[in-house]
């Protein structure tokens, strides 16, 4: 079975123009800036140390390495190559090499956290989970606690079906925005209770789940380390 998530011609997609940037959804200025904006507005400073989890092609990178400190944008992803395109292609071309070294990019597939001696105040998973079963969920949470300062926040967006649909109604969930999600496969939705379930005895408090004025309905969960 093939390693990568995406599909067969991911090579080829990737070789294209901007594939890079249409791998992983589009939306390159759209959602980066969005990204940027929610963590500032929720606290995020250019002294603190950030973890981009399942950073892709740096997307949230070409907005967020201005703003921190040189050096304090760290990535990893399932892929090494869209981390090298995105870096060739949109760090390189921006001029931004010089505040974001190599080395503070790297593969990880297992969520294990690279980057040693490194204490992190702010991680970010946009639409990880998403694509992934809630126990992924568990494993990242169970891993990336021992990384961050007590306090830091993990800001994590899921696709949420409410509550209060009965069992036969939660399998698939009608589009929001124009996706459809299903509880069973790709693109996954989760209920508060996953989530709940997902971080119990791993040192995380859950601060909320709110809309965030993401284009294709993904809230965003906030969590702090206790």
């Amino acid at each position: 079975m093939s390693l990568n998530p995406y599909d067969d011609d991911f090579t080829q997609r990737l070789s294209a123009p901007d594939g890079h940037r249409n791998i992983i959804g589009g939306l390159w200025d759209e959602m980066g800036a969005l990204q940027r904006d929610y963590l500032v507005d929720h606290g995020l400073r250019p002294g603190d140390r950030l973890l981009d989890i399942g950073c892709g092609s740096l997307r949230a990178g070409v907005m967020l390495v201005p703003y921190l400190a040189p050096a304090h944008y760290y990535g990893i992803d399932y892929l090494s190559a869209l981390i090298e395109e995105g870096y060739e292609r949109e760090i390189r071309r921006l001029g931004l090499d010089s505040r974001l070294p190599r080395e503070n990019l790297a593969e990880e597939r297992a969520f294990a956290v690279p980057f040693e001696g490194v204490t992190f105040d702010v991680a970010l998973a946009q639409s990880v989970f998403t694509h992934l079963p809630i126990n992924h969920l568990r494993l990242c949470l169970a891993r990336l606690r021992p990384r961050m300062r007590e306090g830091g926040r993990f800001f994590c967006t899921f696709f949420m079906a409410p509550d209060l649909l009965q069992t036969g109604e939660t399998m698939r969930h009608p589009p929001r925005s124009e996706v459809e999600t299903f509880c069973w496969r790709d693109p996954f939705h989760v209920w508060r209770r996953d989530i709940l379930f997902a971080m119990e005895g791993l040192g995380w408090e859950l601060e909320d789940i709110e809309a965030w004025g993401h284009p294709r309905g993904q809230e965003m969960a906030r969590f702090r380390a206790v």
